[in-house]
This record gives C-alpha cells, sequence and structure tokens, in this order.
C-alpha cells in the first residue's frame, strides 16, 4: 500500500490504528521458486495485479444463497482487493444442527477443495479470508486439518467456531492476529453452541485467546457486517495496510436473561438429566438385585 492510498484510508477513517504488519507465512509458487512473505516481496517479474492486489476468499454461513457475497467482492475490488466467492449450495437448519459429522463434513471437503484452487491460482500473492457464522466454523476446521495451507489475513464475524480453537498451534500459518466481529444483539453463535455438539459462541462472546482480536459492535445483530459501508470502514483498511479500526462497543454487551436459560439447559445438561433419570430404574434394579 503506497503512502498516499495510506493517507487517504486515515483521512476516510480517523480512527484506525496502524498495526505492525508482520511478516505473512512463507510460501512458493506451486511451480516452484524462492518463498513470499507478503505481496510487497513479489519479483518485478510477476503479473501486475499479483503485485499490486491482496487476494481475499469469502465464506458464507447457513440458510443464504449468500447474495451478500457479490456486494462484498464489488466493493473490495472497488478498493484494489481481488475477492473470489465460495459455495456449498443451501445448507438447511436441520442439517446444521445435525450432531452428526456427515453434513458438516461434506461442506468441509467442497470448501476445502475451492480454496486449494483460490490459492494456487492466486500464487504467489497471499490469501486472506473472511468468513461468516457457519463458514467460520467450516474455515476452522480446513485451517485445523491443512498445516500446508497458509494465509494472510483471517477474518470472522457471526462465527460459530468453537472459542476453544487454539490459533496459537498456528501462529506460523497466518498474519495475526485473526479479527472476530462480535454483534452485541448476536445470540445465535450461543445457541448454536448450547443446541447441538461441535459449535462454539466466538460470534457471541469472543475467543478471548492469543492472536484473536475481539471487535465489538454496538447494536448488531448476525449478519450486520455483510454490507458494502461495513466492508470500507473495517474490512479494506485491515487487508490493504493492517490498519485497525477500533469497533463503538469496547466492552462485553449484557446478553438477554434468556439467552442464560440456553447456557444452563444445554445439550449436554439435558442428556446428563435424562440419562440419570431414565437410568436410575435399572440401576436400583441391578445394584439392588
Amino acid at each position: 500500500m503506497s503512502q498516499d492510498e495510506m493517507e487517504t484510508v486515515r483521512k476516510l477513517n480517523p480512527e484506525a490504528v496502524s498495526v505492525a504488519r508482520t511478516p505473512a507465512p512463507a510460501r512458493s509458487h506451486p511451480e516452484g521458486g524462492a518463498q513470499l512473505n507478503s505481496i510487497a516481496d513479489l519479483p518485478d517479474g510477476a503479473p501486475e495485479q499479483d503485485a499490486r492486489h491482496p487476494v481475499v476468499i469469502l465464506i458464507h454461513g447457513i440458510r443464504t444463497c449468500s447474495l451478500w457475497q457479490s456486494e462484498i467482492q464489488a466493493t473490495l475490488r472497488n478498493g484494489g482487493v481481488v475477492a473470489h466467492l465460495t459455495h456449498y449450495e443451501y445448507f438447511d437448519l436441520l442439517r446444521f444442527l445435525a450432531p452428526g459429522p456427515y453434513f458438516r463434513r461434506r461442506v468441509i471437503e467442497k470448501v476445502k477443495t475451492q480454496i486449494r484452487h483460490i490459492v494456487q491460482d492466486s500464487a504467489p500473492a497471499p490469501v486472506s479470508v473472511i468468513a461468516h457464522s457457519f463458514g467460520a466454523y467450516v474455515f476452522a476446521q480446513i485451517f485445523r486439518e491443512c498445516p500446508d495451507l497458509a494465509f494472510d489475513r483471517i477474518i470472522f464475524c457471526g462465527s460459530v467456531a468453537p472459542s476453544s480453537f487454539r490459533l496459537e498451534d498456528h501462529e506460523t500459518r497466518f498474519n495475526a492476529p485473526l479479527i472476530n466481529e462480535i454483534g452485541a444483539r448476536d445470540v445465535w453463535p450461543a445457541i448454536a453452541e448450547a443446541v447441538t455438539f461441535g459449535y462454539g459462541s466466538a460470534g457471541t462472546y469472543g475467543f478471548r485467546r492469543p492472536f484473536v482480536r475481539d471487535r465489538r459492535h454496538h447494536g448488531f445483530a448476525h449478519s450486520d457486517f455483510l454490507n458494502a459501508g461495513f466492508c470500507r470502514k473495517y474490512w479494506l483498511p485491515w487487508l490493504r495496510g493492517g490498519e485497525y479500526i477500533e469497533g463503538d462497543a469496547p466492552k462485553p454487551a449484557r446478553s438477554p436473561r434468556w439467552l442464560y436459560l440456553f447456557v444452563i439447559f444445554n445439550i449436554r445438561t439435558l442428556l446428563a438429566f435424562l440419562l440419570l433419570w431414565f437410568g436410575a430404574p435399572y440401576a436400583r434394579a441391578y445394584w439392588g438385585g
């Protein structure tokens, strides 16, 4: 990012905070060649688009035709960022809540294949990721399973990835910190964690762990991040020059009281109760013998 472009970002976003850009994970061109740490390290003979524009992968969530991706793609393109879409077709609520791995695994494998193609086709430019809701869960699984894949920036919004995900185990494979967008009115990650297995509430309560920056937004619901205005204010400065814009809700918002019922009476608590309730007569009969 040139000095003039940096100055333009600061004028548009006076609250921007410059974050020192650590070297992105080194990667090689699929056909061989020297390792590259950032877009600025591209050789003089690299294609003009690769040398000048960051690359971003967009991953959507459930119950959507992902129409927001086109709006974000156009906004990123107008800001000098090449955005690639991923898609795994319409994923309904029943498949999302199914506790087994079958439906989730099919999505993970589809997106993994698409990501590999994008990373290879974009080489040697570093690749970043913006993932929403279930898309953040999918990417977290791919990131954990594929140590050969490395990325530049990672942004989650409305994430249902588990807050226990250890980014510190993968610190050399992305340009930290991961930005985790949190909406003050977004209760769905917490509900997803409570009613089934495998998901987490990072999009409601935050990751609260190393190599992650939880950014909170007052009045935001689950999908309020997915628009051109938000992208221009928060994501473009970060992707292009490491300019971090603080959210307008620095402190965690108080959750609705009814949400605590999901936390207390979650699926694990209910299963334990049912096991004790229905298993007690058999236990008494066996031990009373």
